[in-house]
């Protein structure tokens, strides 16, 4: 082999060998944030957010506190001259949302329970809705009882774009790891 070839194909080699081992050994300094953007611009991009519930994963819409989860699906029909006045029981006309509604209208909460073994406790439902001062206002409850089936729903309407909480509360709920706050948004 001739040596003018041989000397640029070394020199390429030492300056690769060289640069990796810098990068590794300083990975810890620049590498962190180059994942973190790398992670970011592909949810961005590429796993870009669902807005209906029947689009995102079960952890997309579960509820938690330290002791209880709850499955949350948020059934919304829109004001419209169409809907307005009756009883709209005709679910197919409901979009599927998780916490999350784009305007305002009719909704139903469906909550699942995710332990078996609670389904059996007492269990009540509230929706209310947040006044101009900040306190909370009931709309609607489902009082205390059981649900074997694991499934609770209650009905609400949103009257106007903002924020509302509906709150599950177990047993007696005297701690606050015994109620699942989910605050539900309203408009964009």
């Amino acid at each position: 082999m001739d040596l003018r070839r041989l000397i640029p194909i070394l020199v390429t080699s030492i300056v690769v060998l060289v640069g990796a081992n810098v990068a590794a050994f300083t990975f810890k300094f620049w590498g962190p944030p180059l994942v973190q953007s790398w992670d970011d611009y592909w949810k961005q991009k590429l796993n870009k957010p669902a807005e209906r519930a029947g689009d995102r994963t079960i952890s997309d819409c579960l509820q938690v506190s330290d002791f209880y989860s709850v499955h949350l699906t948020t059934y919304f029909l829109a004001d419209s001259s169409e809907n307005a006045g009756g009883v709209t029981d005709d679910l197919r006309k409901y979009a599927e949302y998780c916490n999350h509604v784009p305007g305002t209208g009719k909704v139903i909460f469906a909550l699942t329970l995710m332990e078996k073994e609670v389904r059996n406790d007492l269990i009540s439902l509230s929706f209310y809705k947040y006044d101009a001062k900040g306190a909370l206002q009931l709309l609607n409850e489902v009082p205390s009882k059981s649900y074997p089936s694991g499934m609770i729903s209650i009905e609400g309407v949103i009257d106007h774009a903002g924020k509302y909480l509906l709150r599950a509360a177990f047993g007696e709920a005297k701690n606050k790891e015994d109620t699942i706050d989910m605050p539900i948004t309203a408009g964009n």
